[in-house]
């Protein structure tokens, strides 16, 4: 077998990516300039603190015929869990929601509705 030159065994290792780059303060998207659709709509809410897809459960009063409970969605369809009152709650149950139709729980009879997301925000001006 060869023996390695000296000069390889005395180099120090350095690791592959020495430096780290950082391209943008927190909380700063490097792209502002290139997003575009839902993309540039969530940054420029968060820009003045709402959370455009909102991941806390829904709450609100019991949801009757006359006043359904509102579900925001940006999709057409989306699952939800109803768990009851909080006077009388039950098991999660799932169903599917759709736009344009009121969605009975058969458990306890909530009715929920589905709503374009853009109709939540419609009154902040970004």
């Amino acid at each position: 077998l060869r023996k390695l030159p000296l000069r390889l065994l005395r180099t120090p290792c350095r690791p592959l990516f020495s430096r780290v780059r950082h391209f943008s303060k927190p909380g700063d998207h490097p792209g502002d300039e290139q997003t575009f659709g839902r993309e540039a709509e969530e940054l420029a809410l968060e820009k003045i603190g709402v959370d455009r897809y909102d991941r806390e459960p829904a709450t609100g009063p019991f949801g009757t015929l006359e006043k359904p409970a509102v579900i925001y969605s940006a999709q057409k369809e989306r699952v939800v869990g109803c768990v009851g009152s909080k006077e009388e709650p039950h098991d999660v149950h799932w169903f599917n929601l759709r736009a344009g139709m009121k969605h009975v729980c058969t458990i306890c009879g909530q009715v929920f509705v589905l709503e374009d997301n853009s109709k939540r925000y419609a009154h902040i001006e970004s």
